[in-house]
């Protein structure tokens, strides 16, 4: 992840060539950018701990952001994003669980991606570092509506009574986003604009089906998610 910061900041420092220092450039009315990159799930999110019934078993994901923004004054920008995540769920730790409760038993299982769509609104204020290169601390709030992931760990072909079975179900709640986005200007129009954002919201995600060792249970799954996003990012001003 070290790696992936310090390239992100390189790029963004020196990697534009096309301005010169003293060169100013206009702010323009308003921005749109596409940005892709990576989320880092922390926090009960990427637990797998089975007795912990906050547990999201999320390994790390990815995310694709479309966001604008419109230039209020040289200082505050209004915000809007349009996030997708999605994050592959660990399932082996599960698995090594319960081979090492049932000794001869070959345990096996299968899971599905959480998937995540944000809607944030927010401010970012602008800190100038130099003619061309300034950084925005920024905050974001809105909808989010997020899938729990399908999991099952079984024997196979067996009447052993020890399994796990969680159904995939829908909910929603309230997203956020807090951290800081840099920008360098590739000339008049063109800008990269990459983040450094915690985001996460809770939601509540009604009538989740668990069976564990035969005993099924139906309660509403109110999972925390959380993660570090990095992403580089292109975005193109309106003036």
């Amino acid at each position: 992840m070290m790696k992936q910061i310090l390239l992100l900041l390189f790029w963004a420092t020196i990697g534009p060539v096309s301005l010169s220092a003293q060169e100013e450039v206009e702010t323009g009315k308003f921005y749109l950018g596409l940005s892709y990159g990576t989320s880092y799930s922390i926090g009960n999110f990427s637990d797998t701990d089975i007795n912990n019934p906050d547990a999201g078993f999320a390994k790390n994901g990815k995310k694709l952001d479309i966001y604008g923004g419109r230039f209020l004054n040289d200082r505050v920008t209004l915000t809007g994003t349009l996030r997708y995540q999605t994050y592959e769920t660990e399932v082996e730790d599960l698995i090594e669980t319960y081979n090492e409760e049932n000794p001869g038993d070959n345990f096996s299982g299968s899971t599905e991606d959480w998937k995540a769509y944000y809607f944030l609104v927010g401010v970012a204020y602008k800190v100038n570092l130099s003619p061309r290169f300034s950084f925005f601390p920024r905050v974001g709030l809105g909808p989010l509506i997020a899938s729990n992931p399908g999991m099952t760990v079984f024997v196979p072909n067996s009447s052993v009574s020890k399994n796990f079975i969680r159904s995939s179900e829908t909910g929603a709640g309230l997203g956020y986003e807090l951290g800081i986005g840099l920008r360098s200007d590739l000339g008049r129009h063109f800008s990269l604009m990459p983040t450094f954002t915690f985001s996460g919201g809770v939601i509540r995600i009604p009538d989740v089906i668990t069976t564990t060792d035969n005993v099924t249970v139906s309660n509403d799954f109110e999972p925390r998610i959380q993660s570090f996003n990095l992403g580089l990012s292109l975005a193109y001003r309106f003036y």
